[in-house]
């Protein structure tokens, strides 16, 4: 099986294990009568809708700190109800909010309520095992996720550093440059046609295949 294969399946693996662990949630979400259920991931300057899929909520280091700082009931009027809002599509005015922390990243999981003052200011405790397991879940799909980008990109700046080599080994076999003089011509060439440097070194290897000569 191909890697591509191996990374789609891993991929639809975790959103499963999200699915599934909000699959509580959303049997709480009817039980509680609620107008909206989110799952927020906050991070850096910017707060993710993990569920239901949604635009980030971009917040000032202060709204942010807020929000994540934030458990139980959130009235109507209050400032993080105003942030909530949005992501709740104007379904929900009040809000029964508890952060999650997990390693570098807080999860939120936000009951939201037509009513100004939510109608309940705590949870039985099957549901709050629920939101614990859905709020680890998020934190690990996105800590996945981020791991996988990660990988991408340096195995992507390895395959360019191999490249930019070959480019110049071939510079130097051909047209008598040391290793820095092909080097300098390299980045030079870069810059005169603003591509990277990695893109110029894979034309370079594979113009040298079918003509000598460099111009």
């Amino acid at each position: 099986m191909g890697g591509g294969a191996v990374g789609e399946r891993s991929k639809v693996c975790d959103k499963d294990v999200l699915e599934t662990s909000l699959e509580g949630l959303k049997r709480a979400w009817a039980e509680l009568r609620c107008a909206a259920l989110m799952v927020l991931a906050a991070e850096d300057s910017f707060v993710e809708v993990v569920f239901p899929a949604a635009s980030p909520l971009v917040l000032t280091p202060e709204q942010r700190q807020a929000l994540m700082g934030r458990s139980g009931p959130i009235e109507a009027g209050d400032p993080i109800a105003r942030l909530l809002a949005p992501a709740a599509k104007g379904r929900a005015n009040s809000f029964l909010i508890f952060p999650w922390r997990g390693p570098g990243r807080t999860i939120t999981i936000a009951f939201g309520f037509a009513e100004s003052k939510p109608p309940f200011a705590s949870l039985p405790s099957h549901v709050l095992e629920s939101l614990n397991l859905a709020a680890l879940a998020a934190w690990s799909a996105k800590e996945i996720a981020r791991l996988r980008a990660e990988l991408r990109s340096v195995n992507g700046q390895f395959a360019g550093r191999k490249m930019v080599e070959r480019a110049k080994g071939i510079l130097q076999s051909q047209h008598g440059m040391n290793e820095q003089q092909a080097y300098e011509y390299l980045r030079r060439m870069s810059r005169q046609r603003r591509v990277a440097m990695s893109k110029l070194a894979q034309d370079l290897v594979g113009a040298a295949h079918s003509s000598p000569a460099i111009r």
